[in-house]
């Protein structure tokens, strides 16, 4: 027997069980999928390029207590991913950059002026939002903000999300920076890295532990036991804590109704090289229903014979009993799916061995860094209770 449920093998239960299991504490975890590592797995293609199936990721962070924790499993090889936007015909460098402004304006006067006006309001080498652009009180600020906005930002949002950008809350498109400077990689971050030999294998050394056991293909909302009289949630003849990683609403039968999601399908192709996009991420605001393509030749750079392999990513509504769009992704925050979510936060703190811990389950959408502080945090928690 063991001491500790955790339902769900992605990131933030994969931490919180191995910071349990450091902890003297037998952990048991059951995942739905037939893969350890949830939303971060990767695997070996047939061309032997690593590719990731659930989209691009990379580990990316300030933290310092982060970045030490992650190196402590795997080494780590430095990436620093472009981005290009294809706006109007034009591959624009992503995030917005004064190598940006240099294609959008055909007017080299223009640009130079535009970059002198936004380092004297914000800094050279600063890191603002596109909120602080289109707020600015000088006429030619405002409307580089107002081009970011209306041709990448609205456009983007309106096919990632299949709703106007208004109703979508501002934290989401924020998360984007623009830089006052030259800076061309897609993150921001002090440290950025792929784990050598890729997230599956940090997923696996994370999971060695002689206290974590592990069980693939079994969906615990089929054997989850919800006693509404003594506030208790089991799990076949087990009554100890539960860390639940999985979506919040379905825990409960959906007793306030769904959460919104995204989802996201892939169509992969291998592509001659002089074909493929000429840097590893490419947005598509306009045109198609596809949003992104990677091309996981350069993501890290791998070599195949001058060939690349691509994924085609769109975006579509999240319906968990149909053949596609069934693997809920993003978050969809509003103000009336964050007042469902709550109802539903309250609910689980009903439950005494009960610890929501996730993008699922706290329905927020986080960086890997975030996601570990908060398997930390949880972690503690279910040790402070008394439960196990």
């Amino acid at each position: 027997m063991y001491d500790v449920l955790v339902v769900g093998c992605g990131l933030c239960g994969m931490v919180a069980a191995r910071e349990l299991a450091e902890k003297g504490k037998k952990v048991h975890i059951v995942e739905r999928r037939d893969h350890i590592g949830g939303n971060i797995y990767d695997y070996y293609d047939n061309n032997g390029i690593l590719v990731q199936k659930y989209g691009p990721h990379v580990f990316f962070t300030d933290n310092e207590k982060i970045e030490k924790y992650i190196t402590r499993f795997v080494p780590v090889h430095s990436f620093y991913p472009e981005c290009r936007t294809f706006i109007d015909g034009k591959a624009i460098p992503m995030p917005f950059s004064f190598a940006s402004i240099d294609i959008i304006y055909e007017d080299q006067t223009y640009a130079a002026k535009l970059k002198k006006s936004l380092v004297n309001e914000f800094g050279v080498n600063t890191i603002v939002s596109v909120v602080d652009v289109l707020n600015s009180d000088k006429c030619e600020i405002r409307e580089y903000g107002a081009y970011m906005y209306e041709h990448e930002y609205r456009k983007y949002s309106a096919k990632q999300w299949g709703r106007p950008i208004e109703t979508i809350d501002p934290s989401v498109f924020m998360r984007v920076p623009v830089y006052i400077s030259n800076k061309k990689p897609y993150l921001r971050q002090k440290y950025q890295y792929m784990p050598e030999g890729g997230f599956t294998e940090l997923s696996k050394q994370i999971i060695d532990h002689p206290n974590i056991s592990v069980e693939l293909e079994t969906d615990a909302l089929d054997s989850l036991q919800i006693d509404n009289k003594k506030n208790w949630v089991s799990f076949h003849e087990f009554n100890g804590p539960v860390v639940y990683t999985g979506p919040i609403d379905a825990l409960f039968q959906y007793e306030y109704g769904q959460l919104p999601y995204r989802a996201l399908e892939f169509v992969w192709k291998t592509i001659s090289k002089n074909k493929a996009p000429s840097t590893a991420l490419s947005a598509f605001p306009e045109g198609d229903k596809y949003i992104r393509i990677t091309d996981y030749t350069q993501f890290p750079p791998q070599e195949l014979l001058g060939k690349a392999v691509i994924a085609i990513e769109f975006p579509v509504e999240y319906k968990a009993d149909e053949l596609c769009g069934n693997e809920p992704y993003y978050p969809t925050l509003t103000s009336n799916s964050r007042a469902m979510y709550e109802k539903y936060a309250e609910l689980a703190k009903e439950y005494h061995n009960l610890f929501p811990c996730g993008r699922l389950a706290d329905f927020k959408y986080y960086n890997m860094d975030a996601v570990i502080e908060r398997a930390f945090s949880v972690a503690n928690i279910v040790m402070a209770s008394g439960h196990c």
